[in-house]
């Protein structure tokens, strides 16, 4: 999944030096941390925090079937971090259908799908939008826990 997501990224973002990020952390998440950070956001016990307060500039966030890479390096004004997204919808391990969406997120950590050009990439908004909620809670919970 991560060669996909690289060759999606280098598809939309084709200015981007994708060289430049080869220093970008990979994090992957078991499912005892997806676990203790789901359980910590829905119990309180991490104290809310802007976005621009994570000190990560770019980071390949992967739990469960899906895969963020998250950048600090945004041309939009009201974003802090761009995000390129792929998951796996398969029904086992052997079966990969792939979706892939592109958001921003702000201080608040509120989504914007961004419009890309049909790449016959999972052209489906209304699938994009809502792949794209389910991922925000367990990103914020680990980028908040990374500003501890």
């Amino acid at each position: 999944m991560l060669k996909e997501l690289i060759e999606y990224i280098k598809e939309h973002e084709g200015d981007n030096e994708l060289g430049d990020y080869l220093d970008t952390r990979y994090v992957r998440l078991t499912d005892q941390h997806y676990d203790q950070i789901a359980g910590a956001m829905s119990e309180g016990e991490l104290e809310p925090k802007e976005s621009s307060k994570c000190p990560a500039e770019r980071f390949f966030l992967h739990f469960n079937e899906t895969i963020l890479f998250v950048n600090k390096q945004t041309e939009e004004p009201s974003a802090i971090y761009d995000i390129e997204m792929v998951q796996n919808e398969g029904e086992s391990d052997d079966s990969m259908e792939l979706l892939f969406a592109s958001f921003s997120i702000d201080d608040d950590y509120e989504p914007s799908l961004k419009k890309r050009v049909s790449s016959g990439k999972t052209e489906d908004e209304n699938q994009q939008h809502s792949v794209m909620l389910s991922v925000i809670p367990i990103l914020k919970g680990f980028m908040v826990a990374i500003t501890e």
